[in-house]
């Protein structure tokens, strides 16, 4: 019985030492692969990285040693296509960019998309995104039907956002589609103006979500076009749409008049005053001061606290703000004025 226990532990411990040479003789291959690769890839931008800008930025003519062979060589080209797409707003150069990626990049990231694992094909999808790699988009509405992850899927819809914006309008419509705010948000802020245009169009039919992410990234893109729509959402039934419409016009920061912004002096929602305090810091005092200096007499500190703020901001807003506490009998308020007169001369 004992012989036969210590042939067993024997053969045991013969065979997980095996197991322990294959597995560390795997590590070793896998990190040898690493280093090929690695360094085919460092070569690459070595050799070429000089020959990219001369033809991206200079104009030279194309070379066709430029066009990658395998999968380093690729890597190489996406951190030399990263740069410039991040650090250089270029038109001409992300055209270049593009016409390269449809023509010399498709194949390998179609590929990519029929990969076993999770993250090679999630990088193929950034990267049809990224590179304006149109070609792809019938592949991607095939690989769309097969099991994919909500993290996959929501990167489809980017793609479809740029590529496809009707189809991507069907898509967010379906009941099944529910983003967070701010994933909505991801979505629009990459969509053409005709089409961002349509989220409100048909405004009350989306979900909160997307009318809380249009209205904000409406906002987000300072544009004066949006400031018509967001002043037909003050009148709104739902009081956060009002405030986010407010919130909205202030970051746009151009005030054409000042009667849409009246009556949320008095609103019962002490975070529509606050905003109408920030807003009026893009208005003319003399216009601005009557409904000011009553916010200045709000109930709510953080109203109070902006309307001294933005008066005092003007150029005049100093002896405005002297003259007030001269003649106000709200204590809160004199002190309030104060506090931002001593502030702000403190910062001269």
């Amino acid at each position: 019985m004992i012989e036969l226990s210590i042939s067993f532990l024997l053969m045991v411990i013969a065979v997980l030492s095996v197991i322990l040479f294959l597995f560390t003789m795997y590590l070793l291959f896998q990190r040898q692969r690493e280093i090929r690769f690695e360094k085919t890839r460092d070569t690459y931008l070595q050799n070429y990285s000089q020959h990219w800008y001369n033809y991206l930025m200079n104009d030279e003519i194309f070379s066709m040693v430029l066009v990658p062979r395998g999968s380093a060589q690729v890597a190489a080209i996406e951190m030399i296509f990263s740069s410039y797409l991040k650090n250089i707003m270029n038109e001409k150069v992300n055209q270049k960019i593009k016409e390269f990626s449809n023509l010399y990049l498709k194949k390998f990231y179609e590929k990519e998309l029929s990969s076993n694992r999770w993250s090679i094909r999630m990088n193929a999808l950034y990267r049809i995104a990224d590179l304006q790699i149109v070609e792809l988009l019938e592949a991607c509405q095939q690989y769309e039907k097969t099991k994919i992850s909500e993290e996959e899927y929501f990167q489809l819809l980017k793609i479809y956002s740029l590529f496809e914006p009707e189809l991507f309008i069907e898509k967010i419509k379906e009941p099944s589609i529910n983003y967070s705010e701010s994933e909505y948000r991801r979505l629009f802020v990459l969509l053409e103006d005709n089409v961002f245009n349509r989220l409100f169009e048909d405004f009350d039919s989306w979900t909160k979500n997307i009318q809380f992410a249009a209205i904000d990234t409406a906002a987000v893109r300072r544009d004066m076009q949006y400031i018509d729509t967001l002043k037909q959402l003050l009148a709104h039934e739902i009081a956060e749409i009002k405030i986010r419409a407010l919130k909205g016009l202030y970051e746009i920061g151009v005030i054409d008049e000042i009667d849409p912004y009246v009556p949320f002096v008095t609103s019962d929602m002490w975070e529509a005053r606050l905003m109408v305090a920030k807003i009026f810091m893009h208005a003319p005092l003399n216009y601005t001061y009557a409904y000011l200096e009553q916010l200045l007499q709000d109930e709510n500190w953080w109203v109070r606290s902006q309307a001294a703020k933005t008066i005092a901001e003007n150029r005049e807003g100093i002896a405005k703000l002297q003259q007030f506490m001269e003649s106000s009998n709200d204590q809160y308020a004199i002190e309030m004025a104060q506090e931002t007169v001593v502030r702000k001369q403190g910062n001269k």
